[in-house]
This record gives structure tokens, C-alpha cells and sequence, in this order.
């Protein structure tokens, strides 16, 4: 084995030092055409046209009723953010699903980390329950300010 050198493969090129020329060897690079030639992750159909959503306020909750005729279970997603806001998502990937999201936001009285949700196969009912203000916790609360 005198005399053999280790020699780099046949494809390898040393003349390659910037990173222009690097790049064009990587399959997944800004060069390459726009056109996808793929089908996106997300199905970027309409809400189906029967969906809808309604809000009920109570003293004690805030009450979402949302249609989702079409979706199973394991397509909705809740989640929440900034303490605020409420996003519900939906995705159903058979054939004519389609795509349902809306964010909701809420006043500071809206306990977030308290949401309760069920769904029957069509609705979707989710009940957030209210803060009560410190000073409303007694029921009456009597006025601020002297006595003339």
C-alpha cells in the first residue's frame, strides 16, 4: 500500500470555497423554483358555510356555542393566549374538509385557565367563567366618597 493516497470521491470538488457554490449542492436551497410541487400541510378551503359561532355573557361565564358540522374531536384544538384570547381551530383532512378558526378576546374578567369544552360530534359548547371584581364579591357595595 505504499504510494496510495487517500483520495476524496469522484463527486467531491475542493474548488468549492464560497458559500454560493456550497449552496447548490444542498436539495433545499432559496435557488430553487417557486412553483411548489407538493400539496400544502394545511387544506387552505373556506369554512364550510353552516358553520357559525354564537356568544352568550352571563354574570358568572361567557358561553361559546360554535357549529362544526363535518369535524371529529381529534381535529379541534383550544388554546389560549395572553390570558385574553381564546383561538379555536379546526381542521378535518377528508375529502371536502375543510379549515374553521377564530380567535375570541375577552376582558380581564375572563378566567382562561378555567375553560371547560365538550363537542358532540357538531357543537361545540366551551364555558369560560367570569372574575368577579374585587369589590363585587359581597353582592351590594356601598358607594365611595364622604358623607355631605
Amino acid at each position: 500500500m505504499h504510494g496510495d493516497e487517500l483520495q476524496p470521491p469522484p463527486a467531491y470538488n475542493a474548488s468549492l470555497n464560497t458559500t454560493a457554490q456550497r449552496a447548490s449542492l444542498t436539495p433545499y436551497t432559496s435557488s430553487r423554483p417557486s412553483g411548489a410541487s407538493y400539496e400544502p400541510f394545511l387544506s387552505h378551503a373556506p369554512q364550510p358555510v353552516d358553520s357559525w359561532i354564537e356568544v352568550e355573557t352571563t354574570q358568572a361565564e361567557y358561553r361559546l356555542v360554535v357549529r362544526l358540522p363535518g369535524f371529529k374531536r381529534d381535529g379541534i384544538t383550544l388554546a389560549t393566549k395572553k390570558r385574553r384570547i381564546l383561538h379555536v381551530v379546526a381542521n378535518s383532512w377528508e375529502e371536502g374538509g375543510g379549515h374553521f378558526e377564530r380567535r375570541i378576546s375577552f376582558g380581564y374578567d375572563a378566567d382562561l385557565a378555567q375553560v371547560r369544552a365538550e363537542f358532540d360530534g357538531e357543537l361545540l359548547k366551551v364555558i369560560i367563567p367570569r372574575r368577579m371584581p374585587a369589590g363585587m364579591q359581597g353582592g351590594w357595595v356601598a358607594p365611595v366618597g364622604r358623607a355631605s
